[in-house]
């Protein structure tokens, strides 16, 4: 057999398959055409209009009714607001309660031609413009950056006269914070039976005023931990920090 007569026997089967898929176009085409009423409307197009009437019912919420088999609002009344809410991602059962009495408000209307379906038109969301992308700017080679100043030296007198003292984490002296959690620490140990270092009979008060106490006299054999945001820390004697904290 030779090339042109298979060439011939291909295209004829191509057209034999291409034949059924125009008719079935067609015939789409023509029931479309059999449903639209006098206005141009088809079937689903008249059921989305209605559908659209109700109140608190947008595009949206109408094509997923229609989705669902609700289109018409006969079914729609007789349907269950529980199984609505289910089947319609972001209906609630008292909302869809609330479309279902509507629907037959609704159905009423348009039956009596207090609602003219051949007026209206469906409303199709408006899609946001796709944004123009951004012109490409070419950087500037590694010789054009010029490089940043050198940073001056901040270090100032206190700072080098707390590194000499052995403070080199904040200041240097005992911060109010600091002060209550040794004093809440020191007032626990007193609770659990550790020895007092001052006289209780010159100390009017509870175990936060006598470890205050000793505290003030300087008498806790403590450090204090600082912590940097780096995680790098330094022990602090305590004795230390109160050489230049007032505790009166």
């Amino acid at each position: 057999m030779s090339d042109d007569s298979k060439d011939d026997k291909n295209s004829k089967e191509e057209s034999e398959e291409q034949e059924p898929e125009e008719e079935q176009e067609d015939e789409e085409k023509q029931e479309d055409k059999d449903d639209e009423d006098d206005s141009g409307h088809t079937e689903k197009e008249r059921q989305l209009l209605a559908l659209a009437e109700i109140s608190g019912v947008g595009p949206r919420t109408a094509e997923k009714l229609h989705r669902e088999g609700y289109g018409d609002l006969k079914k729609l009344e007789e349907a269950n607001s529980a199984v609505i809410a289910v089947s319609i991602n972001g209906l609630s059962v008292r909302k869809a309660k609330n479309v279902i009495e509507a629907a037959s408000e609704v159905r009423k209307a348009i039956e009596a031609g207090e609602i003219d379906l051949s007026q209206k038109r469906l409303r199709k969301r408006k899609r946001p413009e796709p944004e123009e992308p951004n012109e490409a700017h070419e950087l500037p080679s590694a010789e054009e950056f010029e490089p940043p100043p050198e940073r001056e030296d901040l270090t100032t007198g206190l700072e080098e006269e707390k590194e000499d003292m052995g403070i080199p984490i904040g200041p240097k002296w005992l911060t109010k914070f600091e002060k209550a959690r040794i004093i809440g620490a020191r007032a626990l140990q007193l609770s659990m039976g550790a020895p007092l270092l001052v006289n209780p009979d010159n100390v009017d008060g509870n175990l936060f005023a006598l470890a205050e106490a000793e505290l003030k006299r300087g008498m806790l054999p403590m450090t204090v931990r600082r912590r940097l945001p780096t995680g790098e820390h330094r022990d602090i004697p305590l004795s230390l920090l109160l050489e230049n904290t007032r505790l009166d």
